[in-house]
């Protein structure tokens, strides 16, 4: 259950970096 849970928690915080990257590459183009 715990290395669920980490699994989970490494996934969430990758997509959330990831998602800030694109958001200021594309804040960057406009």
């Amino acid at each position: 259950m715990g290395f669920i849970a980490y699994v989970l928690f490494i996934s969430l915080f990758i997509g959330m970096a990831l998602g800030l990257y694109y958001t200021l590459k594309a804040v960057k183009l406009i």
